[in-house]
C-alpha cells in the first residue's frame, strides 16, 4: 500500500497513462459518476466526480465539468469514455506551492487511466 506524500510540491504535470487500478461508480441519483484511485504522483487517494451533461442545459457532452466529450452511443460504454478523459489529482491536500486560484486541490498531476473497473460508492 502506498503512502500519501504530502510534501510533493504542486506542479502542473501530465504523467501520461497510469496502470494503477481505478474504479468508477454512479451516484444514487444517477447524475454523476465518480472515478476513484490513487494519484500516480503523490500517492494520495483521489476521487473525481463528473456530472452528466443534460440535453438543453448548455452542458457539452456526457460530462459538464470537463472538456467536451461525445455522449456515449450504444457502441460506446461509460468505461471507454472515462478511459479517454484526463483525470486530475484531487487528493484534497494543499501541497506546497499550491496556487490560490487552482481548480483542483492536489499535487497538480493529471493522467489517463488504463485500468478502470466498476466499483461501489
Amino acid at each position: 500500500m502506498s503512502t500519501h506524500d504530502h510534501g510533493t510540491p504542486y506542479v502542473e504535470t501530465h504523467v501520461g497513462e497510469t496502470a494503477t487500478p481505478f474504479t468508477h461508480h454512479t451516484s444514487p441519483d444517477g447524475e454523476t459518476v465518480t472515478v476513484q484511485g490513487i494519484c500516480p504522483r503523490c500517492q494520495g487517494p483521489t476521487a473525481s466526480p463528473h456530472a452528466y451533461g443534460l440535453p438543453g442545459t448548455g452542458t457539452k457532452g456526457i460530462f459538464s465539468r470537463r472538456a467536451a466529450t461525445p455522449a456515449p452511443t450504444p457502441a460506446t460504454t461509460l468505461e471507454s469514455v472515462l478511459l479517454q478523459e484526463t483525470h486530475y489529482c484531487e487528493c484534497g491536500h494543499p501541497h506546497p506551492q499550491l496556487p490560490a486560484d487552482v481548480g483542483f486541490v492536489g499535487c497538480g498531476a493529471s493522467w489517463t487511466v488504463t485500468d478502470l473497473q466498476a466499483g461501489t460508492p
